[in-house]
């Protein structure tokens, strides 16, 4: 029997030192693609929720407008049907009544806050109940990357 003796020289344990020293540093790399997209991502994310918010302070301020006006027409109003009138003459700009609901739009550049809210009874203590607060985006962002 002949035994053959294998040896591994210098030349391929540089060899494979090289190739674990590349595939380190593509994993590297591409870790720091992923953690670079996932901040562009948080940052976005951030910034769609702000302006959320700022489109529900927005409908928070129309709907305490409405609530003055809702004030003053209870005060005279005898039924609910002249209340509705009432409210319905002096309806703050963007607003529309429906028969006993009122609509408005709040706008913030590509998104629009559709908000609906229902005029309750003169016998409730409250005035209104909100039914429908609904954000729609028109068009995805420009520069928002699938």
């Amino acid at each position: 029997m002949n035994k053959r003796k294998v040896a591994l020289g210098p030349g391929a344990a540089s060899l494979i030192l090289i190739v674990v020293v590349l595939s380190l540093c593509m994993m590297a790399m591409l870790t720091q693609i992923s953690a670079r997209s996932d901040y562009n991502l948080c940052n976005r994310s951030a910034e769609m929720v702000q302006r959320v918010y700022e489109l529900n302070a927005q409908s928070e301020k129309k709907l305490a407008e409405l609530d003055t006006v809702l004030v003053s027409a209870r005060k005279d109003a005898g039924s609910m049907d002249a209340y509705l009138k009432k409210v319905g003459e002096s309806l703050p700009e963007g607003m529309t009544l429906d028969g006993d609901k009122i609509q408005w739009t709040e706008p913030l550049d590509n998104r629009n806050l559709e908000c609906v809210v229902q005029v309750l009874p003169l016998e409730e203590k409250e005035r209104t109940k909100w039914i429908s607060h609904k954000l729609i985006v028109d068009e995805p962002e420009e520069d928002w990357e699938w």
